[in-house]
């Protein structure tokens, strides 16, 4: 364990380098510890505290911290002799991974590029709509988020993420679920995408019916606008199905862009998949074979953490296991009867939402208060940025039966010191 002096020399060089007003806000919350160690749902932290870990990594663990099985593989790709990154040549890897995703998402045809990051697929998503129908606008929806860059942020779903930035008129923020909105800005025949997540995150879990969407998407074949899913976080088995929009019972969209739980939280890799008639549009046109890619996007061992991902995640069947473990919990939260807060969400892309009881009770900054009480008790959980009574649960797939037990009377525990907190108060 590092001494007080060797924690304090880490935290002068990171404020003097890298971002002190961060580091100012982790102090005033406690969190200014760094991870030592990290096992499956497990993070042990420098000053000796020990945390059950229900954001992992934003969801991009999906098998926990250091999965063996995948660490194990991707050593042996470190020593194969071919090169990690070949941009004039073409490579096995991708087709095998592409074909196996197509095969996932149910696309009859299609295409998938590669890249690095959520956020990247996203601007390549609306890149590729925008050139395939020779159109500039997108839309998108309140509480949604696609990432930091530029043009994710006009179309994220909160004015905090634009603040300092002008808005763009090529990109609109609807009211989330408004399809009466959304038929009108299609009905003016210049949008390109629609750019939307089945289940948004930031929000809390906020699901679309499965209706909705459909409506949405006949809309958009209606108008010659682009329908695109981002399940960069509720892909890949999280919400029950192989995608959030197949567990919905809604249509597949245009365009669909995975990420997080391709990469396992080890190596940064995000696909983008797309129908045959955007790849006709775009790439099929003589001398723009490579009209769009990126340094590192299908490189050699982010391609190979995809493939095994998706074998690891077929080995566990992870779409019955979110579902079979997310029933698990909600049943667990019922029978406890804890008062104010509810437990929310689709397979195990959760949120824990205070009511209004737990807000009269315990105020406006009810989930907050819970957020700090849940760290006492060992619980790492994440404050849903566009719903302040919400916390986000992101537990890995595999998270076992013992590991739900201990969050539940970790929750009870939290929840009768507040309680407890404000009848004294």
């Amino acid at each position: 364990m590092p001494s007080p002096a060797e924690r304090e020399a880490t935290q002068t060089a990171y404020a003097a380098s890298v971002n002190p007003a961060w580091l100012d806000v982790l102090r005033q919350c406690g969190l200014d510890a760094r991870p030592l160690e990290a096992e499956g749902c497990w993070l042990r932290l420098e000053d000796g505290r020990r945390w059950l870990d229900f954001v992992a990594g934003y969801g991009a663990a999906v098998l926990g911290h250091r999965p063996q099985a995948l660490l194990a593989g991707l050593a042996e790709d470190l020593f194969d002799p071919a090169p990690n990154l070949h941009p004039l040549g073409f490579s096995g890897l991708a087709g095998d991974l592409a074909a196996e995703l197509l095969a996932l998402a149910g696309f009859i045809d299609g295409k998938v590029l590669f890249a690095s990051t959520g956020a990247e697929a996203v601007e390549g998503a609306l890149k590729l709509a925008r050139m395939a129908g020779g159109r500039r606008r997108a839309l998108s929806f309140d509480g949604g988020f696609h990432g930091l860059t530029l043009e994710a942020t006009s179309l994220a779903g909160s004015d905090f993420w634009r603040q300092g930035l002008p808005r763009r008129e090529d990109c609109a923020v609807l009211p989330w679920g408004d399809l009466a909105a959304a038929a009108a800005e299609l009905a003016r025949g210049d949008v390109a995408a629609v750019l939307l997540e089945p289940v948004q995150g930031s929000a809390g879990a906020r699901a679309w019916r499965g209706e909705a969407l459909s409506e949405l998407a006949e809309l958009c074949r209606r108008h010659g606008a682009r329908l695109i899913y981002d399940e960069a976080l509720s892909g890949l088995g999280r919400c029950g199905a192989w995608f959030a929009y197949q567990a919905l019972g809604a249509p597949a969209p245009d365009v669909l862009i995975a990420a997080k739980g391709l990469s396992g939280g080890v190596l940064p890799v995000s696909a983008l998949l797309f129908r045959e008639d955007i790849y006709q549009a775009v790439f099929a046109r003589p001398g723009c074979a490579k009209i769009h890619g990126s340094t590192f996007g299908g490189n050699r061992l982010a391609l190979s953490c995809g493939l095994r991902m998706l074998s690891l995640l077929r080995q566990l069947d992870a779409p019955a296991r979110a579902r079979e473990r997310g029933e698990a919990l909600r049943r667990r939260w019922r029978e406890a009867g804890l008062e104010g807060f509810e437990l929310e969400g689709v397979g195990l892309m959760l949120a824990l939402r205070a009511g209004p009881a737990a807000q009269d009770r315990l105020g406006e900054g009810a989930a907050g208060l819970l957020w700090l009480q849940l760290l006492q008790e060992g619980v790492l959980t994440a404050p849903a940025a566009h719903d302040a009574a919400a916390l986000r649960l992101l537990p890995p797939l595999n998270v076992a039966e013992t590991e739900l037990d201990f969050f539940q009377e970790a929750c009870r525990r939290a929840i009768a010191a507040l309680e407890q907190e404000a009848t004294t108060s």
